[in-house]
């Protein structure tokens, strides 16, 4: 059965272009507020893999539709002959200027596109576009209308009334927010329109379900690796036994975080990649905690565990263990104790407050090892899961129409996590800080995978509307 053709279609700078990148989640698609970005058809191919499921046509604007309308209403001899006398209308000014416009749009239409018309519902309709829907009317395809607001003003009411005239469906579509699952809903309802496309449809809505859990689980896979990788991390410098080490600290300390600086830079790549969006911009003045480096301390007061949540995670693993309580942290034990901790989870707390140092260590055949790693901070993985589940937030719901940087959700996750939630994902940080040899990285990377894939497809359901 042949691919489902949609060919998008209205006035001059309604938002036909970002509709199109939104649908066929393709960032490449021109898209400029300058009116007639479009100046010819362009096609776009919805693919997961070599496999094409459904395609549009991006299309100039219509320039001289009441013109248009004149002509094949001075040719019109019946209502039932006049799909031909569009085409009439096609063949004859193809060649010219006058109407170049119009016989482009008008041209996959012919071929049998399903038309999607788009109008801007922060306008109110004209006696302009009134001629486009009356032109479009007299294809004889099957078509909807898509109300996509451009500004904050509202006239859905009145193009209502005015595009149930024309259209078999009318439905409301903001292409710069949408996410997956409204994408879902409008191609969902594009089954209604035509009955041949149907069966296509289904199957391609079908396979993008199917590949966005397939994405969901890749991104889970990228975030355990980094975990992982991360929290094993160790950097080594072998130096002679006489030799002073202290010069090297600085060396050896930068070489061990730009390494993890650079493991989350490349996670986050991955991210937009898996989602398709490689240029995308995910850094904001606004949003000043993920600007700032990982390392400042200051950014874990809006990322990662509270000190309690921290405290209570130590208690119900076993992290904790017993010892003296440095009572310069401003936490009794008495307080501690309140919230639910044991004396060993709050050491473990203050504890793990502390960054990794370089570590000497001598070497059975004489000099000196100098050592960094790996990550023994607790909290240190949980504001590292933290940022980049925000990051995921975004490229996973991101529409393709919406260009250039974009906000992060400032409000922190995990910290909404249940405590059984935390308390799983502290064990396997647990087992990844004390694995020793590759199998048991592996075996806590495997666990990882599977518990942030059950997570993320379980966020991915309940929805997230509201990210930009």
């Amino acid at each position: 059965m042949s691919t489902p053709l949609f060919v998008v279609v209205g006035h001059v700078n309604r938002g036909k272009s970002s509709i199109v990148s939104t649908l066929a989640a393709d960032d490449s698609v021109k898209i400029d507020a300058m009116p007639g970005t479009t100046s010819n058809c362009h096609r776009y191919r919805l693919r997961i893999g070599e496999s094409v499921l459904l395609e549009f046509v991006d299309t100039p604007g219509f320039e001289r539709p009441r013109q248009m309308l004149s002509w094949l209403k001075d040719h019109e001899t019946n209502t039932a002959e006049r799909a031909q006398i569009v085409t009439a209308f096609v063949d004859l000014h193809q060649q010219g200027d006058a109407f170049a416009e119009e016989c482009a749009l008008m041209q996959p239409i012919l071929e049998g596109g399903i038309i999607l018309y788009v109008v801007d519902a922060s306008r109110p309709p004209s006696v302009k576009e009134e001629a486009e829907m009356e032109i479009l009317r007299w294809t004889g395809r099957a078509r909807m209308a898509l109300l996509n607001p451009i500004s904050s003003a509202d006239y859905a009411q009145e193009w209502r009334a005015v595009l149930d005239q024309y259209f078999n469906l009318v439905r409301s579509f903001d292409a710069q927010r949408a996410d997956f699952g409204q994408r879902m809903k409008l191609l969902t309802a594009l089954r209604e329109v035509s009955d041949t496309s149907r069966k296509p449809i289904e199957r391609a809505i079908a396979a993008l379900q199917d590949d966005r859990r397939a994405n969901l689980q890749e991104a889970a896979e990228v975030l355990a690796e980094m975990l992982a990788e991360i929290l094993t991390l160790t950097k080594q410098k072998r130096i002679a036994v006489d030799v002073d080490p202290q010069p090297y600290h600085a060396a050896l300390s930068d070489r061990y975080y730009n390494r993890i600086r650079d493991l989350e830079s490349r996670a986050q790549q991955r991210l937009k990649e898996i989602f398709g969006h490689r240029s995308l911009q995910v850094e904001q003045e606004e949003m000043v905690q993920l600007n700032d480096d990982l390392f400042n301390l200051s950014l874990w007061n809006h990322l990662g565990l509270t000190s309690t949540q921290l405290m209570a995670t130590g208690a119900a693993t076993g992290a904790a263990a017993g010892g003296a309580i440095d009572l310069a942290v401003g936490i009794s034990l008495g307080a501690a104790l309140a919230a639910g901790a044991t004396a060993g989870a709050v050491v473990s707390w203050w504890a793990g407050r502390q960054l990794p140092r370089v570590k000497v260590q001598g070497i059975p055949l004489g000099g000196q090892m100098l050592q960094i790693g790996p990550m023994s901070n607790r909290e240190f993985p949980w504001v590292l899961l933290d940022r980049n589940l925000l990051i995921f937030d975004v490229v996973s719901h991101h529409p393709h129409a919406n260009r250039g940087s974009v906000a992060v959700d400032s409000r922190g996750i995990v910290s909404n996590f249940p405590a059984t939630m935390r308390n799983q994902f502290e064990r396997v940080f647990r087992q990844l800080r004390r694995a020793t040899v590759g199998e048991q990285i592996e075996r806590a990377k495997s666990k990882l995978a599977d518990d942030l894939a059950d997570y993320l497809a379980e966020r991915d359901l309940q929805g997230a509307s509201d990210i930009p």
